[in-house]
Parts: structure tokens; C-alpha cells; sequence
């Protein structure tokens, strides 16, 4: 681990000092400038992905370098939510395992209160290029593209509830119902970026599209069972490894950048 991040910080002690020692004004001219990124993104779901789950939302944070050149190059990570699913209860568990309504019976006898949701992350290194507009040349529109890698999950939680906890789908259970899959992940952005020399004022809106060829990642699906031998559908057991699914995410992000320049001096003017 020490071998990863003294590197890292070397890198980033040299980014910082380049990019303090600014030799020329933000406003009048291109400027070398690192960034911290704090950013949010609102998605839809697309292909495979809305088969289980609908909109999601997306935080995160990076750094970005962007040259005297314009050309910017982003690493960032991102944690992905959401509580709405495309899927019921039934659909989830299974009837061997909730009631016609969908109810599943806790520990207790009584019906088990429990959330389900969607969770997941993507992390990423991109590429891109400025191009000046707006009220200077580090200001204008940008495009984008990048590798990583996505994961998403089913994630069921029991708030307030242990002493009803339904044992038949808590714990190590879990992980037969929870659809977790994950794979490489191919990113477009396209957006308007901002810079001023303030660091209130810098911010980026971007539209945005993730791909990701995906694989399950557990070796059994309570729900669902496809013989190897066979072909047949039976109700309880294995996974088929070589099955891919095709991921899709899009939407609209919004980014605050935190730049690492000092503000530049106002110009005075005297009679």
C-alpha cells in the first residue's frame, strides 16, 4: 500500500507547486491549473440496467489537471444510490419466500419491515479538451471520455427491526438476491466548465453516459437457476459465469471544482 500512495503524493506535491506559481493572469490568459472536484449526478438507467433498477443518483469526488494547453485529465470516483427498483418483492425474493403481497415473515411471526434499494460505484481515469469560451480562455466547452469500472447491487436493510429480522433472506443470504454484477466501463462527457479566480465560481454541467460490460459476481441466484447441462430453468442454484450484461447510466452532472491557484489581484487604477 505504501508502495501506491508515496508515489501519489509525489505527484500531487508537484501538480500543487506548478500550479501555484502562476505566470500568467487567470482572466487574460491559458494557465496550468489543478483541481479538487466535488460533484453530483442525477441518472437514468438504460439496456440491462433498467430491467432492475430506475433512476439513481451518483456522489463523488476527483482531481482534474487541465494544461496551459486546455487539456484536461480527470481521475474521480463515484458511490451510486437510489430506492427505486424496477423489480418487486416477489420478483426479488421469490414466492418461496415472501406472500402473495409481497410480505416477508420475520423472526417474530409478524411481517418484516426492511428497505430495498440500489447501491453500487464506479471509479475512473479520463481524458479530454477544452475548448476557451465564455469570460476567459480557461473557460468554455469540454468533452470527455474515460475507463473504469462500475459495480451495482440489490441492497436489503432491516432499520429498527431486530428483533423481527427475516433470517431466510438476512445475512450471508443476502448475497443470493442481491444481483451484484460489475465489469469495465467506458464514460462520455460533454459539458460547460467555468473557471474563475475565485473558488466559489467554478463549477462544470455536463451530460453524461456510462457503458459497462458486466458479469455476475456471485456464484448463486436464489431466483433463478439455468442448468449448464440442460439449458433447463430450475428454482434455486447456479449462475451461468460467461453471461454479460450490458449496463447503461445517463444524465446530468453538476461539479464544483476547487482550484488550487490564489485568487489573482484585482487591478487599481489612479488619476
Amino acid at each position: 500500500m505504501r508502495r501506491i500512495f508515496i508515489p501519489l503524493f509525489l505527484l500531487l506535491g508537484i501538480t500543487l507547486h506548478l500550479s501555484a506559481q502562476l505566470p500568467k493572469e487567470l482572466m487574460k490568459d491559458p494557465i496550468p491549473v489543478a483541481m479538487f472536484q466535488a460533484t453530483y449526478a442525477f441518472h437514468f438507467p438504460g439496456l440491462d440496467t433498467k430491467d432492475l433498477y430506475g433512476v439513481s443518483n451518483n456522489v463523488g469526488g476527483g482531481f482534474v489537471y487541465k494544461t496551459e494547453s486546455n487539456w484536461l485529465f480527470t481521475a474521480n470516483g463515484n458511490f451510486i444510490f437510489g430506492n427505486r427498483l424496477n423489480i418487486d418483492r416477489v420478483q426479488i425474493f421469490g414466492e418461496g419466500i415472501t406472500t402473495e403481497t409481497g410480505e416477508v415473515i420475520g423472526a417474530a411471526g409478524s411481517y418484516a419491515t426492511f428497505e430495498i434499494n440500489q447501491r453500487g460505484f464506479h471509479f475512473q481515469a479520463e481524458a479530454g479538451k477544452l475548448f476557451p469560451f465564455g469570460p476567459n480562455p480557461n473557460s468554455g466547452f469540454f468533452v470527455q471520455a474515460g475507463l473504469g469500472y462500475l459495480r451495482n447491487r440489490i441492497r436489503v436493510a432491516f432499520p429498527q427491526n431486530m428483533l423481527n429480522t427475516p433470517y431466510q433472506v438476512d445475512g450471508d443470504y443476502q448475497y443470493g438476491y442481491d444481483r451484484m454484477r460489475g465489469g469495465p466501463a467506458v464514460h462520455l462527457e460533454g459539458g460547460y466548465l467555468l473557471l474563475n479566480d475565485t473558488r466559489l465560481l467554478n463549477v462544470s454541467i455536463s451530460f453524461e453516459v456510462t457503458y459497462a460490460r458486466t458479469r455476475s459476481l456471485r456464484k448463486y441466484d436464489f431466483r433463478l437457476f439455468t442448468n449448464p447441462e440442460t439449458g433447463v430453468m430450475e428454482p434455486v442454484g447456479y449462475i451461468d459465469p460467461n453471461k454479460r450484461f450490458n449496463d447503461l447510466y445517463y444524465g446530468i452532472r453538476v461539479t464544483w471544482n476547487i482550484p488550487t491557484y490564489e485568487r489573482q489581484p484585482q487591478d487599481f487604477y489612479y488619476n
